[in-house]
């Protein structure tokens, strides 16, 4: 395979100046933090300065603030391919997931359709859902190895199905879903597809139009190197009356309800899901971050840069005796799964940990995993392969 991002040494290099958390060590774990680039810093900073120094109240204030919300979900759609209106900025993917399932009306004997494979983002709902309601959680295989996604959610589907949670990209075995194919299926029988994407956005393209998806929620601190406590959910417009607000906020109605015979009027975009304040200066490098990886690297390289690195370590890691890899390489994107004989996944990612090489483990299956950013060089990938070699 040929490499089509090595040869150019000198955008890496740059890119690299403004993300100085990667040259502290070999990072490769961007599916847990992103590290935080200089523009989005510098943007938290000032204006966390600016709130110090003149307050957090007032008309200007409220500008900026509002100001900063709207840009970020204006960026958002713009990289998911959907209107502004139907983007709610939230705190994290698990947030969106909540939104999202909880808003819908289940009754007992409803079913959920997921799988395993989940991250509690979306397994911790169901939970809920199953415990509050009566709901019928179906737990599928889909995600795991040697489990065709698409004939597994069809065998599982029936009329009963209200919802699909999945995630494009499985945060335990790295499996890059066929989403489109799955909604496709999941709405012949009139079910909805809420898409956990905290480790699809930014890693691959993810065009919510193109996908199909009904629900697809984020975070912002992951592939997309922002803040904590940053992530936007995205809505499909036509299901704003069919996912009820589990929670109001500020922005969530036309006005406020001061009479007991007041009816309640919901907002007429996403912003209605919007229920709990922001940490502003995060916002603000959130979307700062955003505009650096668009304008100054652009989405089609950074997608490009993470499968040939993904590939890259894929292809290293497999001429080490004794690794073994959980997924085909073609399945994969960025987040390569593995296990060492005789080395526990976890008593792996601490050795690494010694040597300042930051991986991770994953619980079920027990494995783990490497994240190759699009910042990494083919540099850190020999270095995490001649320390595996030397544990062994």
């Amino acid at each position: 395979m040929t490499w089509t991002t090595f040869n150019d040494t000198q955008k890496i290099e740059t890119l690299r100046a403004a993300l100085p958390a990667v040259t502290r060590g070999v990072y490769l774990n961007t599916g847990t933090n992103g590290p935080l680039p200089r523009r989005a810093y510098d943007a938290i900073v000032d204006y966390a300065r600016v709130e110090f120094e003149t307050g957090r109240i007032g008309q200007p204030a409220f500008d900026r603030f509002m100001g900063a919300l709207n840009d970020a979900r204006d960026l958002i759609a713009e990289l998911l391919g959907c209107a502004a209106d139907e983007i709610a900025l939230t705190h994290n993917t698990t947030e969106g997931m909540n939104i999202a399932l909880l808003g819908l009306d289940w009754r007992a004997g409803d079913e959920l359709l997921t799988a395993n494979s989940e991250h509690e983002g979306g397994l911790n709902p169901a939970a809920v859902l199953k415990a509050r309601y009566g709901v019928n959680v179906i737990y599928t295989d889909i995600g795991l190895r040697d489990c065709d996604p698409v004939a597994a959610l069809e065998r599982a589907l029936s009329p009963r199905v209200k919802a699909v949670v999945l995630s494009h990209a499985s945060w335990s075995t790295g499996a890059i879903l066929p989403m489109r194919e799955l909604c496709a299926s999941a709405h012949r029988v009139g079910a909805l597809v809420i898409c956990d994407a905290a480790q699809s956005c930014g890693m691959v393209p993810s065009n919510v139009r193109e996908l199909g998806v009904d629900a697809y929620a984020l975070s912002g601190q992951k592939w997309l190197c922002g803040p904590d406590g940053t992530g936007a959910l995205y809505l499909r417009r036509e299901l704003f009356p069919k996912i009820q607000n589990t929670f109001a906020g500020y922005f969530s109605l036309k006005k406020r309800v001061t009479r007991a015979d007041a009816p309640i009027e919901f907002g007429d975009t996403a912003m209605r899901y919007q229920y709990a304040s922001h940490y502003f200066p995060s916002v603000k490098g959130f979307a700062e971050a955003l505009k650096w990886l668009r304008d100054e690297i652009g989405w089609e390289w950074i997608y490009r840069r993470t499968y040939e690195l993904g590939q890259y370590a894929y292809e290293e890691l497999s001429k080490i005796n004794g690794v073994n890899l959980y997924l085909p390489r073609a399945q994969i994107a960025g987040l390569i799964h593995f296990t060492v004989d005789g080395i526990a996944p976890a008593d792996l990612t601490a050795k690494l940990f010694e040597q300042n090489i930051l991986i991770r483990h994953t619980p079920e299956p027990a494995l783990n995993r490497v994240s190759t950013g699009f910042y990494n060089t083919a540099a850190e990938i020999a270095q995490l392969s001649a320390a595996i070699r030397s544990l062994q």
